[in-house]
């Protein structure tokens, strides 16, 4: 999601604490991957898209509590990386073709997929291709499965601003400004975008600490956003007659994204779980842990 990009990190921290680090290595790239826990896996997808899986480290550690999180590095973020990088190597038919790859490595007939925000959406269209290898989804602050509504969530996010946030913004885009002072740039955007999507602004330094848990690439995140508007990504009706298996679509009341698409993820799987977090925008597993977490292994102890 375009509009999502500086939510990304921008400062790398390594994927701490996993108990195994592996990877698939393919003619043109090498994907990694960082498991916890024992059990049956659920891979988790983060967002951006170009955010390293580091972000979600705080659910894969909760969810190896009892089960095994499967942390992906998606092409061109983290640690896998692919040569050449362009649009043959980055777009939504590889990334589902990868996810696939990685439930072939983790020897499943059936996987289930966590994804959070641009994540569900590539959970979402994975479910889509091969709904018969899905066992169970959980979305997270979802973003949009129909690109016609893109619009509508960006000015959804851009009206959390102030005009003094506005003005700024400006200010740091300009490339000769960026250009003089590239660390602050970045910085400020990091932190602009995050606090329209953060509810507790008392939570905002924990949100941008989780954050900054996934490196961000700006190319992956161009070429993807890119294939998707030109392909006019929608998936919504076609997964509502594909998928009939279990799902959670989760999310913050004061989201800028996810209150928006829970009504198309309502449509999409009408047999969907669908769980709304109240004081809480697009990092529910750092504004409102135990309910966030309580949510989510619920769910898995049913549907894992």
């Amino acid at each position: 999601m375009k509009y999502l990009l500086f939510v990304a990190s921008f400062f790398f921290v390594a994927v701490a604490h996993a108990q195994t680090h592996d990877s698939i290595v393919l003619k043109d790239a090498v994907l990694h991957y960082y498991t916890y826990g024992k059990g049956k896996p659920v891979i988790i997808l983060s967002g951006g898209p170009g955010v390293a899986s580091g972000q979600e480290d705080d659910l894969a550690r909760e969810i190896g509590k009892k089960h095994q999180a499967v942390l992906f590095d998606q092409r061109g973020t983290g640690k896998s990386w692919t040569k050449p990088m362009n649009k043959k190597t980055i777009n939504l038919d590889v990334a589902i073709e990868d996810i696939d790859l990685l439930r072939q490595k983790l020897k499943q007939d059936k996987i289930a997929i966590s994804g959070h925000s641009w994540g569900a959406m590539l959970a979402s269209a994975y479910a889509d291709k091969y709904p018969d290898r899905v066992q169970s989804l959980i979305l997270i602050g979802a973003g949009e499965i129909d690109m016609a509504f893109s619009p509508v969530v960006s000015q959804n996010i851009r009206a959390r601003r102030q005009l003094s946030d506005s003005t700024e913004i400006q200010y740091w885009r300009d490339p000769k400004n960026a250009k003089r002072e590239p660390e602050r740039a970045a910085a400020f955007r990091k932190r602009l975008a995050w606090k329209s999507f953060t509810f507790d602004q008392s939570k905002l330094e924990k949100v941008l600490e989780q954050a900054g848990h996934g490196s961000y690439s700006e190319e992956m995140g161009d070429l993807m956003w890119d294939d998707l508007l030109d392909r006019k990504f929608n998936v919504s009706k076609s997964l509502a007659q594909k998928y009939k298996n279990p799902a959670l679509v989760i999310f913050g009341w004061q989201d800028p994204v996810g209150s928006i698409t829970v009504g198309m993820f309502e449509k999409a799987i009408p047999h969907a779980q669908i769980h709304g977090i109240n004081k809480c925008g697009h990092m529910p597993s750092v504004e409102q842990p135990e309910e966030f977490f309580g949510a989510v292994m619920a769910f898995l102890d049913n549907n894992l």
